[in-house]
């Protein structure tokens, strides 16, 4: 039971946090801070700014998405 409590524990990124950074890396403009930064190795609280960081700065790709960033 060691491994379930290792992986539910508050002190690592959770599976959502990994994916949702690794998605993002593709289209962000900040993902140059963070190319050479180990992902599963992060906290939660320093993937919950990473993530911040890169939906601040994120580029859609979608030209629907881009149309509603411009007038908000």
């Amino acid at each position: 039971m060691d491994w379930i409590d290792k992986f539910l524990s508050d002190d690592e990124c959770s599976l959502y946090q990994i994916t949702a950074i690794e998605s993002l890396m593709k289209t962000s403009s900040a993902s140059y801070k963070y190319i050479n930064t180990e992902i599963v190795d992060l906290t939660y609280k320093q993937a919950k700014d990473i993530l911040k960081d890169l939906i601040e700065n994120d580029n859609p790709t979608d030209p629907r998405e881009q149309f509603k960033k411009m007038f908000n």
